[in-house]
C-alpha cells in the first residue's frame, strides 16, 4: 500500500507538467476552436536554447524561442485565414508540420545530444517517500498556471473576447473585437507556456529532439480526457495520467506501461461516450 502511495504522489508531481502542457491545448481551442500540436517542439526549443546559452540568461532565451516558434504558427494562421481556408483541421495540420520542422532544426543543429539541466543533487523525504525538489516546483508553476489562466478566461474582459472569438468570429469583430489580433495572442501564450515546461521537464528528467510527439500527445490527452473547455480539467487530466503512468511503470512491465496512459484515456473517453449515450434520449 506505502509502495502505491509513493507511485501515487511521484506520478501527480510529473503529472503536473502533462496538465502544464494541457493549458495551451484548453486556451488555443477556447480562442480558435482548433489546436496547436506543436507545444512538444516549442518545449524542445526551449529547452536546447536554455541549455545551450545557461544561466538565467538562458531560460529567459528560451521563453523566447518558443515565443518565436508560436509566432511562427500564429503567422501560418493569419496567412490560412486570409486565403479562406479557416478549417480546424488544416491549422492543426500545420501545427504538426512546424513540430515536424522544428525537431529536424534540433536535430541538425545539436544533434542527438541530450538536454538537461541538473537541479537538485539532494531529495526530501516526505513520509518516507524520497521526492526532488523540483517536482514541487514543478506542481507549483502549473497550479499558479492554471489559476491565472482560469482567472484571465472565465474572469476578465479579455477571457471573454477570447471565448467569443472561437464561438462566434464574425459576431465578435462586428462587436468591435479584435478578432485576429486575439486569436494571435492566443498563440503566443500558449508557446509560452509550453516554453515554461520545456524548462521545468530540462530541470527534472531532461529530453531530446525525439520529445515533440510524446509530449504533444500527453498534453492532448491531459487536455481532453475531462473536456478540453477547462483549464482545471486539463489540469486535472494531466494529474490523472502521470498517477496511471507511475502506477503502470512500478507494476508492470515496460511494454505494458508505455500502453497503459493511452488506454485509460481512451477508457475514460468511452465511458463518457456511452453514458452520454445512454441518457441521451431521457426526459430532463
Amino acid at each position: 500500500m506505502f509502495q502505491l502511495l509513493e507511485y501515487g504522489v511521484r506520478g501527480l508531481l510529473s503529472g503536473a507538467v502533462y496538465g502544464l502542457l494541457a493549458l495551451p491545448m484548453s486556451l488555443l481551442f477556447l480562442t480558435t476552436g482548433t489546436i496547436d500540436f506543436a507545444v512538444g517542439a516549442y518545449a524542445l526549443i526551449a529547452a536546447a536554447v536554455a541549455v545551450t546559452v545557461g544561466g538565467v540568461a538562458g531560460f529567459a532565451a528560451g521563453i523566447g524561442a518558443a515565443l518565436l516558434a508560436a509566432a511562427l504558427m500564429a503567422l501560418v494562421f493569419v496567412l490560412l485565414k486570409r486565403r479562406g481556408n479557416e478549417d480546424s483541421i488544416t491549422v492543426a495540420l500545420a501545427s504538426f508540420g512546424l513540430a515536424v520542422g522544428i525537431a529536424s532544426l534540433v536535430l541538425w543543429r545539436w544533434s542527438t545530444q541530450a538536454f538537461v539541466l541538473p537541479s537538485f543533487a539532494t531529495f526530501w523525504d516526505v513520509g518516507g517517500i524520497r521526492i526532488s525538489p523540483q517536482g514541487f516546483i514543478n506542481l507549483g508553476i502549473a497550479l499558479a498556471m492554471v489559476g491565472l489562466l482560469y482567472v484571465v478566461l472565465y474572469r476578465t474582459d479579455l477571457g471573454r473576447m477570447m471565448r467569443a472569438a472561437a464561438v462566434n468570429p464574425r459576431g465578435a469583430e462586428l462587436a468591435g473585437i479584435p478578432v485576429t489580433r486575439v486569436q494571435c495572442g492566443a498563440f503566443l501564450a500558449g508557446g509560452a507556456v509550453a516554453g515554461l515546461a520545456g524548462l521545468l521537464i530540462v530541470c527534472s528528467s531532461g529530453l531530446d529532439y525525439t520529445i515533440p510527439l510524446p509530449l504533444t500527445l500527453a498534453g492532448f490527452g491531459a487536455a481532453i480526457i475531462f473536456g478540453i473547455r477547462s483549464p482545471l480539467r486539463g489540469f486535472a487530466g494531466g494529474a490523472a495520467m502521470g498517477i496511471v503512468e507511475a502506477v503502470s511503470a512500478g507494476y508492470a512491465s515496460s511494454v505494458v506501461a508505455s500502453l497503459v496512459p493511452s488506454l485509460f484515456v481512451l477508457a475514460v473517453l468511452s465511458a463518457q461516450f456511452f453514458f452520454q449515450s445512454r441518457f441521451s434520449g431521457d426526459r430532463p
